[in-house]
C-alpha cells in the first residue's frame, strides 16, 4: 500500500486555504505584518507571502515596526520591507503571520494599517480568535512557512524568490532541523523547495555564518550574566542597555543567545530577559521538550508555542527570576 502523502491537511486546514486563496482572488492591495522582533519564520513567511501576491498581480505592502534583521537582508523582496505607513492609503486585505494576537505586531502598529478584511495565518498555539475574518492556523505546523507553503503549491511550481523565503522560514523555526517540531513534513517540504532552486549552503551561510564582530563582544557580556536556579533546571541570561553602550549593535544581535543558556546540561527551560526601559523586561523561553513554555508565559500574559514563548513582565530581573522559578517548578511538579 502506497504511503499517505506528507502534505495532504486535514479537511478543516484545507477549507481554511481555499477561503484564504478564494479571498486573494478577490481583493487586490494586501498589507503583510508580523510580530515586532522579527525571527526567521516571521521574516520569511513576510517576504514569502508577499512575493507569491505580487506574482499573482497583486499590490502588496510589506510592514513591520522593527527593521529587516541584517542577517536576513538577502533574502528576495527584502527591498519591500518597511517600518512606516504614512503614506500608505487604505488597504483591502491586512494579513497578520507567525503571530494570532495583535497586540504582537506592535504598538507603532497605525489605525489605517487594518484593511477591511483581517486574516491570521500561524503555527503558534496561542490565539486571539476573536479580532480575524479569516484565520489559516495549524499549530503542528513546524513554521508558517510551511502553513504558506500549502497554499504556494496551489498556484504551480514554487518560484525560487518564494521557494527562499520560506526555506528561511523552516530551516529557522526547526533550529536547522534539530528542534522536536522538526518533522517528516518539515523535512519533505525542505526538499521541495531545494528542488525550486534554494541552495542550502547559500541559505545557512547568510543566515548563520555572518556575524558582525560587535555579535560576538555583546555575547561575551550577556554569557557573564548565566545562572541557573536551584533546582538546576532553569538557566536565566539577561540582556541589559548598558552592554550595548560603545558598541555599534542593535538589539536583533542577540537573537539566537538563549540557546547557549538551553544547553547547559540538567536545564529543561532557558529564559532571556531584555531591557526594555522603564522597568520592563522581554522573557523568551526556550525549552528542550518536557515543558510547554506557552504555558508558562500565558500564566505572565504572553504565549507562543510549546519550545518557544515569551511575554513583558514590569518588575526587577531578579524578582523576575524569582517569580519565574516558582511557576516552572509548578510545571515539573
Amino acid at each position: 500500500m502506497p504511503a499517505p502523502s506528507l502534505l495532504r491537511a486535514d479537511g478543516e486546514l484545507e477549507a481554511q486555504i481555499d477561503a484564504f486563496q478564494q479571498l486573494i482572488a478577490e481583493q487586490q492591495h494586501f498589507l503583510v505584518v508580523a510580530h515586532s522582533s522579527p525571527d526567521g519564520d516571521a521574516v520569511g513567511s513576510t517576504l514569502g507571502l508577499a512575493m507569491l501576491l505580487r506574482e499573482q498581480g497583486k499590490e502588496v505592502t510589506v510592514y513591520n515596526q522593527d527593521p529587516l534583521p541584517y542577517n536576513f537582508d538577502f533574502l528576495p523582496g527584502a527591498q519591500l520591507w518597511r517600518t512606516d505607513l504614512d503614506d500608505v492609503e487604505a488597504v483591502d486585505v491586512t494579513v497578520l503571520l507567525d503571530c494570532g494576537m495583535p497586540g504582537r505586531i506592535g504598538e507603532k502598529f497605525p489605525s489605517h494599517g487594518w484593511g477591511d478584511q483581517i486574516v491570521v495565518v500561524d503555527h503558534h498555539k496561542t490565539l486571539d480568535e476573536e479580532f480575524a475574518d479569516l484565520y489559516v492556523h495549524d499549530p503542528e505546523a513546524a513554521a508558517t512557512g510551511e502553513i504558506l507553503y500549502r497554499l504556494a503549491i496551489r498556484y504551480g511550481e514554487v518560484s525560487v524568490e518564494v521557494a527562499k523565503n520560506l526555506y528561511c522560514c523552516v530551516m529557522t523555526d526547526t533550529g536547522s532541523f534539530r528542534y522536536s517540531n522538526t518533522s517528516r513534513t518539515a523535512f519533505r517540504i525542505a526538499g521541495e523547495l531545494v528542488e525550486a532552486g534554494v541552495e542550502p549552503w547559500e541559505m545557512s551561510s547568510h543566515i548563520y555564518e555572518n556575524q558582525p564582530r560587535e555579535r560576538i563582544e555583546l555575547l561575551c557580556k550577556v554569557l557573564s550574566t548565566l545562572s541557573v536556579s536551584a533546582c538546576g533546571r532553569l538557566a536565566f541570561l539577561r540582556v541589559e542597555k548598558s552592554m550595548m553602550e560603545g558598541l555599534d549593535v542593535d538589539e536583533e544581535l542577540t537573537d539566537g543567545f538563549i540557546n547557549y543558556a538551553r544547553s547547559v546540561r540538567g536545564v529543561e527551560v532557558a529564559t532571556q530577559l531584555r531591557d526594555l526601559g522603564d522597568g520592563n523586561w522581554r522573557v523568551s523561553f526556550r525549552s528542550r521538550g518536557k515543558v510547554d513554555v506557552s504555558a508558562l508565559a500565558e500564566r505572565f500574559g504572553g504565549g507562543g508555542h510549546h519550545n518557544a514563548a515569551g511575554c513583558v513582565i514590569a518588575a526587577r530581573p531578579k524578582e523576575i527570576e524569582a517569580r519565574l522559578s516558582a511557576a516552572l517548578v509548578e510545571l515539573l511538579d
